[in-house]
C-alpha cells in the first residue's frame, strides 16, 4: 500500500496497513552496551519529575481509535506509548513488536503510531475484530454513506421476524428491541466489501452492550429486574446511529495514527488473528519481535474479567463470516470462550505444581500460603500459573534475541491470599534466561478495575504493575547489552 497523504487520500472503501507474517529483517548489530540501564534510568526519570506519572490519572483517554468499542480492562493508551517512546530512545534498532493477549488493539495502535509493525493475537474473536477494524484506514465520507444507506434500509424494513436465536434470547433482549437489531443486522449485512461491513458489526456490538437487558455497571452477564427491563427507555436504532456517527470520528482520527505510522515507516505491517497464546507461535511464525508489549489476564476469566461474557450477546448478532476465527463451538453457553483461557480448565492442574515450584520460589510461597484453604483456591492458582508458564514458551518463541519485554500485571487475590502475579512471572522468565529491568508500580485510573464478583476469592483492584525485562540471549549476544 503507498502511503496515503491523509483520512482522504483514497476512494477505495478501506486500506489495511500492509500484514508481513514473516516479520522483518533481522537489526543490523546489538544495542548498544548498558541500555537495560539507560531504559531503567528513563522510566525512573518519568517517575521522580511526577510521582504519578505512570497512573495518568486524568490523563487517560480514549480517542483516535481506542474508543470505538468499550471492551473490558483495556491498557492505558499513553502508558504504553510513553513505554514504547522510552525503548526506542534507548534501542532505535528496533521495529516490531508483539502482543499475544491483544485485546481490543491499543498496543496496536500506539506501536503503528510511532512506525513499529505489530503482530497480536487473542482467544476472542470479538477482540480480533475490534483490533482488525482498527488496523484499517478508512475513509469517513464513505463511512457516513454507508451509515446513511443502512439508515434508510432499516427504516424501509417493515419486517417484525427477529432473525437470530439462542438460548435465554428473550432473558437478554425485549422483543421490540430484537426487531430492531433485526432490522440493524439485515441493513449491514447487504454492504460490501467484507471490511465496511466490519466496522458496522463493532458499531452494533457497542449497541448491543447499552440496549441488552444485561447490566452495564459490571463486565460479567447480569440480568435487570422485570420490572426494570420493562421500564428502561431504549431504541436500538437510534442508538446504533449515535454510536455510529461517533465511530466514524474515531476511525477518521484513526487514519490520521496509521497514515502518520506509514510516513515513519513506509514497511509498517499490522497482523491481528485469533489464536491462543499457548500455541500459536510455535510452528506458525519466525522470531521476529523486538518488543514484547502485553497484559494478560490476572487470573482465571471466570473469576476476574470475564471477557468472553462481555463478548458473549455481541457475537450471537455479528454475521460469524465477519467474525475472524469465529467458530460456534465458542457461543454454545455464555462461558465457552472463558473456559478455553488461561486457567480455564482445573483437571490435573495440581499435577504441575512441583515443576512450578521448580521454576518459581513465589510461586512456592503462595503455594503454601493457600494450603489449608479449601482444595479449590489451590487448584484454581496452579491452573492459571501453569497456563500462563506454557504461553511463555510460546511467547518467547516469537522473540529476537535480547528483545525488550513489557508487561501490565495485577494481583488478584484467592481466598483471601494475593497471588504475587509479579514475582512469579518475573521468575518464570528469569528461568528462561530472561533479565529484570525496573517494576513500574501504578494507580489504576478511577479507583479500580471492575471484576466479575466480589467474594472472598477475587475483589477489585486498584493498582497495577509495568514488569520490565529483557529477553533471553542467544549464544551470540553479549550479555552486557
Amino acid at each position: 500500500m503507498g502511503r496515503p497523504s491523509g483520512p482522504n487520500a483514497s476512494r477505495a472503501d478501506a486500506q489495511r496497513v500492509p500484514t508481513q507474517r514473516e516479520g522483518l529483517a533481522e537489526p543490523l548489530s546489538l544495542p548498544p552496551d548498558g541500555a537495560e540501564e539507560d531504559l531503567a534510568a528513563r522510566l525512573r526519570e518519568r517517575a521522580a519529575l511526577s510521582p504519578e506519572f505512570w497512573s495518568f490519572s486524568g490523563r487517560s483517554r480514549r480517542e483516535g481509535g481506542h474508543g470505538i468499542f468499550a471492551y473490558p480492562a483495556m491498557m492505558v493508551p499513553q502508558l504504553q506509548g510513553a513505554l514504547l517512546e522510552d525503548v526506542q530512545a534507548v534501542d532505535p534498532t528496533v521495529s516490531t513488536v508483539l502482543d499475544p493477549f491483544m485485546g481490543s488493539g491499543t498496543v496496536m495502535l500506539e506501536s503503528a503510531r510511532r512506525g513499529l509493525s505489530f503482530h497480536g493475537t487473542d482467544i476472542n474473536p470479538l477482540a480480533v475484530l475490534l483490533a482488525t477494524v482498527k488496523s484499517h484506514i478508512y475513509d469517513p465520507e464513505l463511512l457516513a454513506k454507508v451509515r446513511q444507506r443502512i439508515a434508510v434500509r432499516v427504516i424501509e424494513d417493515e419486517s417484525h421476524e427477529i432473525i437470530v436465536n439462542f438460548t435465554n434470547r428473550d432473558k437478554w433482549f425485549r422483543d421490540d428491541v430484537a426487531i430492531d437489531l433485526s432490522k440493524l443486522k439485515r441493513a449491514i449485512s447487504v454492504e460490501r466489501p467484507r471490511v465496511v461491513r466490519q466496522a458496522f458489526w463493532v458499531a452494533l456490538a457497542e449497541t448491543i452492550r447499552l440496549v441488552s437487558n444485561s447490566r452495564t455497571s459490571t463486565v460479567k452477564l447480569h440480568s435487570y429486574r422485570p420490572e426494570e427491563i420493562q421500564a428502561r427507555q431504549l431504541n436500538a436504532i437510534d442508538t446504533f446511529l449515535r454510536i455510529s456517527a461517533s465511530q466514524i470520528e474515531q476511525l477518521e482520527d484513526q487514519a490520521v495514527v496509521l497514515a502518520q505510522g506509514l510516513d515513519m515507516n513506509p514497511s509498517l505491517s499490522i497482523t491481528c488473528t485469533v489464536a491462543d497464546a499457548r500455541s500459536a507461535a510455535r510452528s506458525k511464525y519466525r522470531a521476529t519481535a523486538d518488543i514484547l508489549m502485553t497484559s494478560p489476564p490476572y487470573g482465571d476469566n471466570v473469576t476476574t474479567v470475564t471477557y468472553g461474557q462481555h463478548s458473549y450477546l455481541p457475537l450471537q448478532w455479528i454475521d460469524s463470516t465477519d467474525v475472524p476465527g469465529m467458530r460456534q463451538e465458542l457461543l454454545e453457553y455464555t462461558r465457552s470462550i472463558d473456559s478455553i483461557s488461561l486457567g480455564g480448565k482445573l483437571k490435573g492442574s495440581l499435577d504441575w505444581a512441583d515443576e512450578l515450584r521448580v521454576k518459581s520460589a513465589a510461586f512456592a510461597q503462595c503455594l503454601d500460603q493457600l494450603d489449608g484453604h479449601p482444595r479449590n483456591a489451590q487448584t484454581r492458582m496452579v491452573a492459571f500459573i501453569r497456563d500462563l508458564d506454557e504461553s511463555l514458551d510460546a511467547i518467547v518463541s516469537r522473540l529476537r534475541s535480547n528483545s525488550w519485554m513489557f508487561w501490565t500485571l495485577g494481583e488478584r487475590k484467592i481466598s483471601g491470599v494475593r497471588v504475587p502475579t509479579v514475582a512469579i512471572v518475573r521468575d518464570l522468565l528469569a528461568a528462561r534466561g530472561a533479565r529484570h529491568v525496573e517494576t513500574l508500580e501504578r494507580k489504576i485510573p478511577g479507583g479500580s478495575k471492575r471484576m466479575a464478583a466480589r467474594n472472598a476469592s477475587v475483589e477489585t483492584m486498584n493498582s497495577e504493575s509495568v514488569l520490565v525485562m529483557r529477553g533471553p540471549c542467544d549464544t551470540h549476544c553479549d550479555s552486557r547489552s
